[in-house]
């Protein structure tokens, strides 16, 4: 069965390598999409993560976790997706099909290469200091084959980062099985990715969504079409090391960067939904910068990206189906970035938007989410800061955090440790004001940044 999978493995890697620029388009169900084209004057910067960072995180969502002792079955539930190989009774006279279950064996002797690989993976594992069937590639077959091929060449692709990962978790109570979970979810999900007329929905459209904005459009492509490529080789390898070779070259498409980030998004989406992902990710390190990059990448504002529902894949980039009601951002808004409403009215002065609009209400004030600093007045324009899209009312106390919260210094997210979140900010292009404005008050209001 290797055969088949390999060829289209290579005849979607042959359509989706065309160099033209990867568009997003943004579909709520209203009207016809809206085409988002990532910016090319790299305003919207990197998000970085270093090695603190990525075991930080990990070691704070492992703590919610709920653990399944069958890491790849969990992770095929998660994503829904069935196994593309696996033992079979066959019942000619009722004509019936069965599926073995988990541990479940058909007595043929597997091949040699099969068992030469497995050894060799066995020794890898005891080399690393975790000794055993230390990815749990084993639990469904006595050696490593189907999907568990692939699964140890991703692992090797990661190298450095996985064992981030196992000085995140060495110290918890079950760290096998962590790793084994993050491996299988990372792997599972991006099996979604070899499918004809490739699609994720749910938790998995949210973390396609996630990944995109922290690694952009064009590195999440190439990690589509390296991993097509990854699979083809995988299911040919006969040798282990023939598997790290194949690895090691997904490695270098990868980098250092996105494989801390694919790791980081997997660990958040063990056990969760659409909506549980959606809520774990402003709280992840990069989420500052995640904001920023959101709308100059996919048009979506960053505090929606878990009211994804759908992401396609198509020849010339994404698909984004949004829930209604979802905010999504476009180039072709309004001069602030937003799409103008029928109620929408702008001022010149904010005594001119008080006076029009009176007060904010019993306990309120009014709050403008892209600053009224006079660098941005002066480089966006009066209208674009006193308008109805950027003034929202505020109750008081959320409204004095807030402000306190932009005059602290916050290296984590700003990447310095010399300016103040409002200085840094002022530096971002008005969409990434706004999404980064949107989501510290989301984030204020339940406690994740203070």
């Amino acid at each position: 069965m290797r055969l088949p999978w390999m060829l289209l493995c290579l005849l979607w890697a042959w359509v989706g390598c065309g160099g033209a620029a990867k568009v997003v388009r943004l579909d709520t169900g209203r009207g016809a999409p809206v085409v988002q084209v990532p910016r090319a004057d790299g305003t919207a910067g990197r998000v970085t993560l270093d090695t603190e960072a990525l075991k930080d995180a990990v070691a704070r969502l492992a703590r919610d976790i709920r653990l399944s002792p069958h890491a790849q079955e969990a992770a095929r539930r998660l994503f829904e997706v069935e196994p593309r190989s696996g033992s079979y009774l066959v019942d000619v006279k009722r004509r019936r099909i069965t599926p073995l279950g988990p541990g479940e064996h058909l007595s043929a002797e597997p091949s040699r290469p099969d068992v030469e690989l497995t050894r060799a993976y066995l020794r890898w594992c005891a080399r690393t200091g975790r000794a055993g069937d230390c990815l749990g590639l084993l639990k469904e077959s006595a050696v490593i084959t189907g999907d568990a091929r692939f699964a140890l060449a991703l692992a090797l692709a990661k190298g450095a980062v996985l064992d981030e990962l196992w000085d995140a978790v060495k110290d918890m109570a079950n760290p096998e099985a962590l790793m084994q979970a993050a491996l299988w979810t990372a792997a599972t999900y991006a099996l979604l990715w070899t499918v004809p007329e490739p699609a994720t929905k749910g938790v998995a459209a949210v973390l396609t969504a996630a990944l995109i904005v922290y690694v952009g459009i064009d590195t999440f492509w190439a990690l589509i079409q390296g991993f097509r490529h990854l699979m083809a080789e995988s299911d040919t390898a006969l040798t282990f090391d023939e598997l790290r070779g194949a690895g090691e070259r997904f490695g270098k498409v990868m980098g250092r960067q996105a494989a801390r980030a694919f790791v980081m998004l997997a660990t958040a989406a063990i056990g969760s939904t659409g909506a549980t992902l959606g809520a774990r990710l402003p709280g992840l390190p990069g989420a500052a910068q995640a904001a920023v990059r959101a709308e100059a990448e996919a048009g979506v504002v960053y505090a929606a990206v878990g009211q994804v529902e759908t992401v396609a894949i198509v020849a010339d980039g994404f698909t984004v189906g949004l829930a209604p009601g979802a905010v999504a951002m476009s180039s072709s808004g309004t001069r602030g970035g937003g799409s103008a409403s029928s109620g929408y009215k702008a001022w010149q002065t904010h005594r001119g938007m008080t006076k029009a609009r009176g007060s904010a209400g019993p306990n309120k004030e009014w709050h403008h989410i892209v600053e009224q600093t006079e660098g941005n007045v002066r480089h966006f324009g009066p209208e674009a800061i006193h308008n109805t899209e950027n003034v929202i009312a505020l109750d008081k106390s959320i409204h004095d955090m807030v402000s306190a919260f932009y005059s602290r210094k916050y290296p984590l997210l700003t990447r310095s440790r010399v300016l103040t979140i409002r200085e840094w900010l002022s530096t971002q292009p008005y969409a990434a004001q706004r999404d980064f404005g949107m989501l510290a008050i989301e984030n204020i209001k339940k406690g994740i940044w203070r």
